[in-house]
């Protein structure tokens, strides 16, 4: 498997492994297709400033310890808590809420209908404590599974079914059509 041969490379999983045997363009390449999302995802938590030099630490702390990191299942997952556990270090002095903020799910300026259900799923999240937010946006906006996210936040797989649980049972509360709403933003 080598870059030379890109049709040998499937995944972001084969990229990591050319990454970890010192491939550098492998490495440019999985940091290319991952730092929007990282970028996205650290603006929940910190303004934009400082996601920027969070999302850059956590990729020179991996290029540095590269040799001390293991084969990985799930790249995206694994960047997604060293961008979490990088920000909890830059930030230990202060209570870091999740935060739920324009741009969640990107969507076309000329369609209106869809600008009008996110804006009215926001206003359902935004009721939803902390935690309760952050799982969602994991689980429905960037897609990750439940034991993806048990490990990205170090938490019980049970406890993210429970938290997820809880949370859309309070979103059924707030809002009758939110299973609706949900599913028409993710279908579209």
């Amino acid at each position: 498997m080598s870059l030379k041969n890109p049709s040998n490379i499937n995944t972001q999983e084969d990229l990591w492994k050319l990454f970890l045997k010192g491939d550098m363009i492998a490495f440019r390449k999985i940091y290319n297709f991952h730092y929007q999302m990282m970028y996205n995802f650290g603006l929940r938590y910190i303004d934009s400033n400082e996601v920027t030099d969070c999302v850059h630490d956590t990729f020179l702390n991996i290029i540095h310890y590269k040799d001390s990191i293991s084969e990985i299942t799930n790249v995206k997952a694994y960047l997604f808590k060293s961008l979490r556990n990088q920000i909890y270090k830059v930030k230990k002095s202060k209570k870091i809420e999740f935060d739920l903020i324009d741009g969640t799910v990107a969507y076309q300026e000329d369609d209106t209908d869809k600008e009008k259900v996110l804006n009215e799923l926001k206003l359902l999240i935004e009721k939803l404590s902390p935690r309760e937010k952050e799982l969602i946006y994991l689980k429905y906006f960037q897609g990750f599974n439940n034991f993806e996210i048990s490990e990205l936040l170090d938490v019980k797989y049970q406890t993210v079914r429970n938290i997820l649980a809880g949370a859309i049972k309070k979103l059924r509360k707030l809002g009758s059509n939110f299973i609706e709403i949900l599913f028409f933003l993710l279908s579209k």
